[in-house]
């Protein structure tokens, strides 16, 4: 019980850091109207997606330690070392290089990687009023996902700085509030448990 509440907990983190990331990300349109911000712009989205990539991986090989199932653990670490190696390459190795434009295929990337952990955790959680959440979770990210991938080979010339932008605001908006609900209504119902099992199944 308690690694599991420590999990959601960490789960509950992760939303809390995408939604700040997406408020980060929010600023971008406005820096990229003028030509004289558009390369801070630039920079400052590159730096600010590869440092949010590099933290949630990190967070999510961290709550591998904090789950049972060892199917689970594989994937969560697996995700979190990919997560970081592709966030570190972007923000140690192209970072001068990149275009805004690699935004959509390092957040595809992320989401659909995002979308895979969440369905495997669902699969392995035993109760189903939880586990809908998380495969609500990864319905958003993999749909996400693939419309990054849509976008990004079948439209992109047509694509503004802003509009990246606002596509990855949604999604960390998106998810972090996901994963904020998720979280919180779990950990509501592991205290219940707990306080049960203490002879106050109130939680007064």
């Amino acid at each position: 019980m308690q690694k599991d509440i420590h999990f959601w907990f960490t789960t509950l983190i992760r939303g809390f850091i995408a939604l700040l990331a997406g408020t980060g990300i929010l600023v971008i349109p406005d820096m990229a109207r003028t030509i004289l911000l558009l390369p801070l712009a630039i920079a400052f989205a590159v730096v600010s997606l590869a440092a949010y990539g590099i933290l949630d991986s990190t967070i999510i090989f961290v709550s591998s330690y904090m789950v049972e199932s060892r199917r689970t653990r594989l994937a969560l670490r697996l995700q979190g070392t990919v997560g970081v190696i592709a966030g570190g390459l972007l923000l140690f190795v192209v970072a001068d290089r990149v275009q805004l434009i690699w935004f959509l295929s390092l957040a595809a990337l992320q989401a659909l990687g995002v979308a895979a952990g969440e369905f495997i955790v669902a699969r392995h959680e035993p109760r189903h009023s939880i586990s809908i959440w998380n495969y609500a979770g990864a319905a958003v990210a993999a749909c996400f996902g693939t419309l990054y991938l849509v976008v990004r080979f079948a439209y992109v010339e047509h694509l503004t700085y802003r509009d990246v932008s606002w596509l990855i605001y949604g999604y960390l908006v998106a998810f972090g509030i996901a994963q904020c609900l998720t979280a919180s209504r779990v950990i509501y119902a592991d205290y219940r448990v707990v306080d049960s099992k203490h002879g106050n199944p109130s939680g007064a």
